[in-house]
């Protein structure tokens, strides 16, 4: 192949996906020989044919640790002290 799989991943995942696709369905659906043809893992291209084209987002869905709105804003306003400030400093300020 002219392109490898992880070069074409960092340009289109959408794109490395379909070519895992064709080669294993050119393999007759055969995992092992894909994956060695294309020198990635098997659980990549078991990934590559179970899953969808486009790539799930990364972002979590909470974020228990979060600074407070209010406490971001506070600190975004206030000039940047020399020593730095504490967390409790911050708070006693607002």
């Amino acid at each position: 192949m002219s392109i490898l799989y992880h070069e074409l991943r960092e340009i289109e995942s959408s794109k490395a996906r379909e070519l895992v696709r064709k080669v294993l369905e050119k393999n007759s659906g055969n995992v092992s020989k894909t994956a060695r043809i294309l020198a990635i893992s098997r659980n990549t291209v078991r990934r590559a044919r179970d899953g969808s084209l486009e790539d799930l987002s990364r972002r979590p869905h909470h974020s228990p640790t979060k600074t407070e709105h209010s406490l971001e804003e506070l600190i975004v306003k206030l000039p940047a002290p020399r020593g730095g400030a504490s967390l409790t400093q911050l708070k006693k300020a607002a």
